[in-house]
């Protein structure tokens, strides 16, 4: 079930609550689901059940829930034995969405980017996830509100959120540039700092994960579409950055289950 944040503040970095208790919808009877890097924060807390996560030659094999704050390179994801769980899914700005949270810098979310919830906020969080089973999915959405909204400080929004609200949903450089009279100089130190990436990296990453979306979503091998969509160069560009980014070209990602796949249809 969905849930969208009832508290404008959660609104503003917050796209919505994914509460499952029917692990089927994770899975599609595979074993084994890709996630890829991207701008788009993900927190899982677990209500039952235990996951297998392989990442950056490690493997981890748990029952705690997890922040995914960026995906550095692929994971591999064996979520069947999970019973239920929720997800976070935080609006698609990189850690700026995030960091409202957390009183931690971007250097060090990207140094650490996929933890255990109760390192990155603390101890009580397990407290909170045991509260959490014994609600229905409507009174979990609630707890969640009133729960990040007592760790939310306006204070830590910076640039990229405000300019996302004001200026450019889609992050545009050239937009940006003209609307705030910044030079790519002054743009960069506030994306780093914001977000951990450099202002054409992000546009990067948010170029191809659309792409990657709509190939998953559409199963459409015509390349050309996509380097007419999404302004790559040639279909050596397109297919060199798909698989810069996911290990597989695009003919290998049409056959290979990855979590955007099974992601509500509109997120």
């Amino acid at each position: 079930m969905l849930f969208e944040p009832q508290i404008p503040e959660l609104q503003r970095h917050i796209d919505h609550y994914w509460i499952i208790d029917d692990i089927a919808q994770l899975s599609f009877g595979n074993h084994q689901l890709y996630a890829y890097p991207g701008i788009t924060p993900d927190m899982i807390i677990v209500l039952g059940g235990y996951y297998t996560i392989d990442y950056m030659g490690k493997r981890f094999k748990s029952n705690k829930s997890q922040l995914f704050s960026f995906i550095h390179k692929e994971v591999v994801m064996d979520l069947t034995h999970l019973k239920a769980c929720v997800i976070i899914k935080f609006k698609s700005r990189g850690l700026s969405s995030l960091k409202p949270f957390l009183d931690l810098d971007s250097d060090t979310l990207m140094r650490d980017s996929v933890a255990y919830t109760n390192d990155v906020f603390d101890a009580k969080i397990e407290q909170f996830r045991s509260h959490l089973q014994t609600l229905t999915a409507p009174e979990i959405a609630i707890e969640l509100d009133q729960w990040l909204i007592a760790h939310y400080k306006r204070e830590r929004e910076g640039f990229v959120v405000e300019m996302a609200q004001e200026i450019s949903a889609t992050c545009d450089l050239k937009t940006i540039m003209e609307a705030t009279k910044y030079s790519y100089s002054t743009l960069e130190r506030h994306f780093k700092r914001d977000t951990g990436l450099t202002p054409k990296k992000f546009q990067s990453l948010q170029r191809y994960k659309q792409a990657v979306r709509e190939l998953y979503t559409t199963q459409n091998a015509d390349w050309q579409h996509y380097i007419d969509a999404y302004g790559y160069y040639d279909q050596s560009h397109f297919i060199k950055e798909i698989k810069r980014y996911t290990s597989f070209t695009p003919a290998q990602l049409l056959k290979t289950p990855a979590f955007i796949q099974v992601r509500p249809k509109y997120s």
